[in-house]
């Protein structure tokens, strides 16, 4: 159940992400690569200290990582056409 939760709330943060970096449409690269390094680190922090176990925080942030960006892709193929 904490796993859902932390998952569901990493989402929410990549939804933040993923307005932040719509708002940033001038930022260089380096700039964009910096927030999706404090945004990864910040969803890490936040699944450990709600899952208190380093491996599965991991895991969790992979895959919620994964998940939100694959279907936000595909997402954006099918609304704007590739």
């Amino acid at each position: 159940m904490k796993n859902y939760v932390v998952f569901l709330i990493q989402n929410i943060f990549w939804g933040t992400y993923s307005l932040i970096e719509w708002f940033s449409v001038r930022d260089k690269m380096q700039a964009k690569v910096i927030l999706l390094g404090i945004f990864i680190y910040l969803c890490y922090t936040l699944a450990m200290s709600i899952i208190h176990k380093k491996k599965l925080a991991a895991m969790t942030t992979a895959i919620s990582f994964i998940f939100y960006f694959s279907f936000q892709s595909l997402f954006y193929y099918f609304v704007f056409g590739g």
